[in-house]
């Protein structure tokens, strides 16, 4: 538009000025070494203009034929980068639909001319795993690395995430391990870290893991907490394994305050106390724990106990159930007293529990107190109690089940 308003406006001043010079033309005179050329003014500035209009047509014929050119390459080039869009979409279809083979070859194939051949690459490295090709996977890996430089994270991802899906999970715990000094708390990151630290063992790392993905939101309360269980347990199996019952304490010793008397630490710890038959320090964890917080579940484990005195125990639970009345506490009375060889307190706790809230392991209890006093009616009717709360069949003597049964049986035919 500009070189046409210039032409225009050469146009029409000389239509302007043109009348009124032409009776005094001018003279122009232009000298070129040995040559020189004479012209009227006119004739010079008609030349300028035309000159100019040629000037104009060569750009004109040159841009059309180069860029015949360009438009020729971006046609095939267009066409390369649609064969490889095809090649991809029918590449994942197959890998959506788990024809991994076709998969592989089509994301292949897609990422010749392809600006996002990286998602290509690992896409067709998850396809290769899939079917058994492990050095084919970490190649298209490597390609994928090469290919964009700065994808690392989501290289070491796909390379991670696949290792622990096929169950190399040494290589996948250096992979997350080097992925976390790289790149940090990332969240896809911390759910792999997750995983891995899982199913490789690595308890106190995996609780740490925890607690930054709960600080996120990204883990729901419920599954952290079965998860810290489970990593709490499993710490503990690893340190009774290697260190004993020395190694167990000082890994209680070990962890904060608000963690040291929660029952779903304390119980898994002195349960491991107990097997490793260090009983006397499983009964101190336990004495203070229960006074710390009255849980069920430290009351059912002191029932494991073996000890050659039980006095201090039971003098601890005996004013504890003074302030306290529970089922569950003068259960665990009962069976402490039936240990330390003391029938008569022991069947008063144990009336006392199940005056609280029956339990067929009570019923039991006093039924075998009932035999050793040669009472078979009372003892009877304790099984038969202990049969109609169905939640015990499987801990009474198969003879005392048959002897309950005719006795229910005898009682339905005098009603």
């Amino acid at each position: 538009m500009i070189r046409l308003a210039i032409i225009i406006a050469i146009l029409a001043a000389g239509l302007i000025i043109g009348p009124n010079i032409s009776g005094q033309q001018g003279y122009a005179l232009l000298a070129v070494g040995n040559y020189t050329i004479e012209t009227t003014a006119t004739v010079f500035l008609v030349g300028i203009v035309l000159f100019y209009m040629l000037l104009l047509f060569i750009e004109w014929l040159l841009g059309r034929i180069f860029g015949l050119g360009h438009k020729t390459r971006s046609w095939f080039v267009g066409r390369r980068r649609r064969k490889a869009l095809n090649y991809t979409q029918s590449g994942m279809q197959a890998l959506v639909a788990e024809d991994y083979a076709v998969a592989e070859k089509m994301l292949l194939k897609g990422a010749k001319g392809n600006d996002l051949a990286l998602l290509n690459y690992l896409n067709a490295a998850t396809a290769a795993q899939a079917l058994g090709h492990d050095t084919k996977r970490d190649d298209y890996l490597r390609l994928a690395q090469e290919h964009n430089p700065g994808a690392g994270l989501a290289v070491g991802l796909t390379q991670t995430r696949l290792q622990y899906q096929e169950g190399q999970f040494e290589l996948a715990l250096a992979g997350v391990q080097q992925l976390n000094q790289e790149y940090g708390s990332h969240p896809a990151l911390l759910k792999l870290q997750k995983d891995v630290y899982l199913a490789t063992g690595q308890w106190p790392e995996l609780m740490t893991t925890l607690d930054v993905l709960a600080s996120q939101g990204l883990i729901e309360t419920s599954e952290q907490q079965a998860l810290k269980q489970q990593a709490y347990a499993g710490w503990f199996d690893s340190v009774a394994k290697t260190e004993g019952s020395a190694g167990l304490i000082t890994l209680w010793q070990g962890l904060s305050r608000k963690e040291k008397y929660q029952a779903d630490i304390l119980v898994p710890l002195c349960e491991r106390l107990i097997a490793l038959k260090a009983h006397q320090e499983a009964q101190q964890l336990l004495l203070e724990g229960i006074n710390k917080e009255s849980n069920p579940r430290l009351l059912v484990c002191m029932t494991q106990l073996q000890l050659s005195d039980y006095h201090p125990l039971l003098t601890n639970l005996e004013k504890k159930a003074k302030n306290h009345s529970s089922a569950q506490l003068h259960s665990t009375l009962g069976q402490l007293y039936l240990k330390d060889d003391k029938p008569e307190l022991a069947e008063q706790h144990l009336q006392q529990a199940i005056s609280l809230q029956p339990k067929s392991a009570d019923y039991i209890l006093l039924a075998g107190l009932a035999e050793q006093r040669e009472e078979v009616s009372q003892a009877n009717d304790y099984y038969r109690r202990s049969l109609a709360l169905g939640t015990a069949v499987a801990i009474v003597p198969e003879e005392k089940v048959t002897e309950a049964k005719a006795t229910e049986v005898k009682l339905q035919k005098l009603k």
